[in-house]
C-alpha cells in the first residue's frame, strides 16, 4: 500500500454507493484503487453533508484510521 500522503494529495474521492448507513468512496492514486467505507450513523456524521465527490485529503482522517487499524475500511482494490 502507497503512503498516506500519496494517496491523498491531489486525488478525489467519489461515492460509489451507499448500503445500510455504510457510505463507500473510491479513491485513484496512481495505479492502485482504494476503497474507503464510513459509516454514516456515527454521531459525528450527524451533522455533516456527504456529497458524491471529496478531495481525499478532506476525508484524511479517516483513510488514517482504516489503515491504522486494520479494521477492513480501508482496502486496496487493485
Amino acid at each position: 500500500m502507497e503512503k498516506l500522503t500519496t494517496v491523498v494529495k491531489g486525488t478525489m474521492a467519489h461515492m460509489v454507493h451507499v448500503c445500510n448507513g455504510k457510505v463507500i468512496y473510491q479513491i485513484s492514486a496512481g495505479d492502485n484503487l482504494y476503497q474507503l467505507e464510513i459509516d454514516s450513523t456515527e454521531k459525528e456524521w450527524e451533522t455533516t453533508y456527504l456529497i458524491p465527490s471529496f478531495k481525499s485529503i478532506t476525508l484524511m482522517r479517516w483513510i488514517r484510521k482504516g489503515i491504522e487499524t486494520g479494521d477492513g475500511t480501508f482496502i486496496k482494490l487493485k
